[in-house]
């Protein structure tokens, strides 16, 4: 392999840059992981919360349940507790997560047990892991626990094996955000005594536990599925850690995996399959809905919602897209996407079915997508379940289709019996044929079918000879019942297919064209405003309810002080602010925060979040899958186009502001020139006058020749940083990098500060044995001087200055310390700003000397920041790369 073929992969780097800022920002989550009930996870996890407390670590326990287990409580013994939130339901009080409190204050670690716990309804979120989801945005590490049973996309080989139902599930999305998994291993035997030990559960409890859940085969079973998942993660992980490129080699992570999704209360099973195979395999995977065009009942819709939420909350992408061959939908979908795996469920094997149908969807994808890899994924019950749907009892549209057909039919063959005589009985069939064939223009298939099937009935017994029987003179009379029924059903079927295809072209043509008119809108609009107005307007018509667009202001928050009408109480502010903050969806007909009446979905571009969007049902209908999608569209265009405008609108700010530091610059460089020869002059005479001076006059006029030298210092300091500022900022200095002796430029520095140094005591710490290290000489000395000058103006006299220097991570670290007041917390980062000073600051200057160090620090490829001292006074730290 060449070096080419070695050679990482761009997007791999990215991706592990992304992976890198995110653990940073981040807070990070460990799980213990355990086969059932009572192995000892909560112990094991306040175990180690004890041992973090002996080494100083802040934990406080969010929630944690005991259980009534003695030695687990006697653990919570010296830990910092955050009283649970308070809930009121039906008549009950229930304590739950206080997620306001933990975020308030803010500890490094946070015990949150029962992950796949669901809240009392009151709570902000209706599932525990969502809670700790917002933990972990907020930058805080939690602690928790978890049972395999809780795993969702194990949740159905969990309860194959222990026959019991699994209610509480967790998404994988949330244990793959975990940095750490312990597993908390316990044989069955040894959880069985347990068991028996009553250290487990108390009571009657046990014994019931033994009967049903807790039986040796069941528990060995989970144990081999708790073992190979956590394998699986750490293998996931160590792929993870790899350096991008490295991780590669051997084998191709190009798969990508497809599963059709319907509303089958089969397709949880496959959803769950398509998503360990994704993981075992490191693949992105893709959930496919494909609308034939049949009407789905309300119990359907609902089943087909929850499928592809599902789907999302496993990590899969979710598409839906209309087609009347629900085979080709998926075969287009998958050629467009690369798909390299599809997975399906096995079709009904009916007979009847394929004497109708033909091939089944397996058959035609096996045969057309040679070159993709198909799954069946056994399915239980599955004649059963297509018998019932082909037996489940019509609609009530559909009740009067059929009563339409049969009274149509009905008098239909009335008419023709007035003119049997005249035309015949094989006229009559004509006619028939042509009765039905004009009524597939009006029905739907079924219906057909069944007046077709009437039809053939009525004029075998009614109109072919012998009248009143169902048999037949000649085999011609038969073959030609038959002829005509089969084109009747043939032609029926086509013409009602052909409409379902005209149905959604019409429709598809609709969604396209308003996509197409809200796009054009947003790419021709001369404002901002008038595009959200006509935005707001065409959805509020084509989802029949009312809309709302709330955009932040640039480099600042969402704003809600302007009156909205969708937004108006603090209820619905708070969730539109959630909803912004964590980029989210919630509200209305979610799981978050589901008391809201609005439905809030986050406008997020490429690199930031530009507002929210409220929409707010007319009737409380939900959304269907394709609303919902053409609504996440609409929203991903207006995200972009608004952080477009934002990028412009701070590319015209960032000019100007340049032009205004040009101006600014000049000033600087013509007032430093214009000032040098009168101050040298001025210092020149000062100092003749000095040395003129006698005895007598000495005494009683050097203090005022005193002060006019150290005015005159003073501001000889501040030109020499105005005229170091307009030529750094010019890039007029050049970087003359040479190896140079640290201790040496400290003493020249604290040298040069003698006179100034107001009885200041400097206290000089360097690590014995530091190399010669490379930097300018100049502009390092020029940064050491406004260090220590800042030192000695912000610290009273006769107080102590410490310069500490040492080596650290291949890095120089160089620290002036003060005994002052210190900075105030919000003002650590500005106070490096160009002519920024403290308000309290009283001493000669114009806010350039941190500039100037900082700008120093940075053409070094260093950093400069100030942090406050434990007891009193400030710290600066230079940190400088060794080379």
């Amino acid at each position: 392999m060449n070096d080419e073929e070695d050679r990482p992969l761009p997007e791999d780097i990215l991706e592990a840059i992304k992976r890198e800022e995110k653990s940073q920002t981040k807070g990070k989550l460990k799980i213990f992981l355990g086969m059932a009930a009572g192995v000892g996870k909560t112990y094991a996890m306040l175990e180690e919360a004890q041992s973090l407390k002996r080494e100083k670590v802040d934990v406080v326990v969010g929630i944690v349940d005991t259980h009534g287990r003695e030695e687990t409580a006697q653990l919570l013994n010296g830990l910092k507790q955050i009283k649970g939130l308070a809930i009121n339901y039906r008549g009950k009080d229930f304590e739950e997560l206080d997620l306001d409190s933990i975020i308030k204050v803010k500890p490094e670690i946070v015990l949150v047990d029962e992950l796949a716990h669901t809240n009392i309804p009151g709570a902000r979120h209706s599932k525990r892991w969502q809670d700790v989801e917002e933990i972990l945005d907020n930058g805080i590490d939690v602690y928790t626990t978890l049972n395999v049973q809780h795993i969702e996309s194990l949740k159905d080989v969990v309860e194959s094996i222990t026959g019991i139902s699994v209610r509480e599930t967790v998404p994988d999305t949330i244990i793959e955000r975990a940095a750490e998994i312990q597993l908390i291993d316990l044989s069955p035997y040894e959880l069985l005594e347990r068991l028996k030990d009553g250290k487990v559960y108390l009571g009657e409890q046990s014994s019931i536990a033994i009967r049903h859940f807790f039986q040796k085969d069941r528990l060995t079973a989970l144990r081999e599925i708790v073992l190979r998942y956590t394998a699986e993660k750490v293998d996931q992980d160590l792929r993870i850690m790899a350096m991008p490129g490295e991780q590669f080699k051997g084998w191709k992570p190009r798969e990508k995996l497809l599963v059709a999704v319907s509303s089958s209360p089969h397709s949880p099973k496959l959803i769950r399959a398509t998503r360990r195979l994704a993981f075992n395999l490191n693949a992105p995977w893709i959930a496919v809905h494909v609308n034939d065009g049949h009407t789905l009942s309300e119990a359907d819709n609902n089943r087909l919602d929850k499928n592809l939420s599902l789907a999302r909350e496993l990590g899969a992408e979710v598409i839906t897209t209309s087609d009347p061959d629900i085979a080709a939908g998926v075969e287009r979908i998958a050629r467009q996407r690369g798909v390299t795996q599809i997975i399906l469920g096995r079709p009904p094997q009916n007979p009847f079915y394929r004497f109708f149908f033909m091939d089944s969807m397996l058959d035609r994808l096996a045969r057309q997508c040679n070159d993709i890899d198909v799954h069946v994924i056994r399915q239980e019950k599955s004649l059963t379940n297509h018998r019932n749907r082909l037996m489940a009892f019509p609609s009530h549209t559909q009740i009067y289709s059929y009563l339409f057909a049969c009274l149509y039919v009905c008098l239909f063959a009335l008419i023709n019996w007035f003119f049997l005589d005249w035309m015949g009985y094989k006229i009559v069939g004509v006619i028939f044929l042509l009765g039905i064939l004009l009524l597939s223009l009006f029905l739907r298939k079924g219906p057909i079918f069944f007046a077709s099937v009437l039809y053939a009935l009525i004029w075998q017994f009614f109109f072919i000879p012998p009248v009143g029987s169902f048999k037949s003179e000649s085999n011609e009379d038969t073959a030609l019942l038959l002829l005509y029924f089969g084109t009747a059903i043939s032609v029926g079927i086509l013409v009602d297919r052909a409409r379902e295809n005209k149905e959604m072209l019409i429709k598809r043509e609709e969604t396209a064209q308003a996509l197409y008119d809200i796009v054009q809108q947003i790419a021709t609009a001369p404002s901002n405003s008038l595009i959200f107005v006509s935005v707001k307007d065409r959805l509020a018509r084509l989802l029949k309810g009312s809309v709302e667009i709330i955009i932040k202001k640039i480099d600042d928050g969402l704003q809600l002080d302007s009156p909205f009408p969708l937004v108006n109480d603090d209820k619905e502010k708070a969730a539109a602010i959630w909803v912004f903050d964590h980029g989210k969806e919630a509200g209305w007909s979610t799981d978050t925060l589901p008391s809201a009446q609005n439905l809030y979905i986050p406008l997020k571009g490429y690199r930031e979040a530009v507002g929210v969007l409220v929409y707010r049902p007319s009737l409380p209908k939900p959304l269907t899958t394709e609303e919902k999608n053409f609504l996440h569209t609409v929203c991903q265009q207006l995200a972009f186009h608004v952080e477009r405008s934002f990028a412009e609108e701070r590319t015209k700010q960032h000019a100007q502001l340049k032009q205004i530091e040009k101006i600014h610059r000049t000033i600087l460089d013509r007032i430093s020139k214009e000032f040098e020869s009168p101050l040298r002059n001025t210092q020149e005479a000062v100092a003749e006058l000095k040395d003129g001076l006698d005895t007598k006059t000495k005494s009683t006029i050097y203090q005022e020749v005193q002060l006019i030298e150290s005015s005159s210092g003073s501001l000889r300091k501040i030109l020499t940083n105005i005229n170091a500022m307009a030529q750094l900022s010019e890039g007029l200095i050049p970087i003359n990098k040479t190896l140079n002796n640290i201790e040496e430029l400290i003493n020249d520095s604290c040298e040069n500060l003698k006179k100034s140094m107001n009885k200041h005591q400097i206290v000089v710490m360097i690590q014995k044995g530091l190399p010669l290290i490379s930097f300018d000489y100049y502009l390092i000395q020029m940064l050491l001087y406004n260090l220590i000058c800042n030192a000695v103006e912000n610290s009273p006299p006769n107080s102590k200055i410490t310069i500490d220097t040492k080596l650290n991570n291949g890095h120089l670290f160089l620290a002036i310390s003060d005994e002052g007041k210190g900075i105030p917390e919000d003002q650590l980062t500005v106070i490096f700003e160009k002519f920024y000073r403290l308000p309290e600051a009283t001493g000669p200057g114009m806010g350039l000397g941190l500039a100037i160090s900082k700008t120093i620090a940075e053409l070094h490829n260093g950093s400069l920041t100030a942090e406050n001292l434990p007891e009193k006074g400030a710290r600066f730290i230079f940190l400088l790369p060794i080379e």
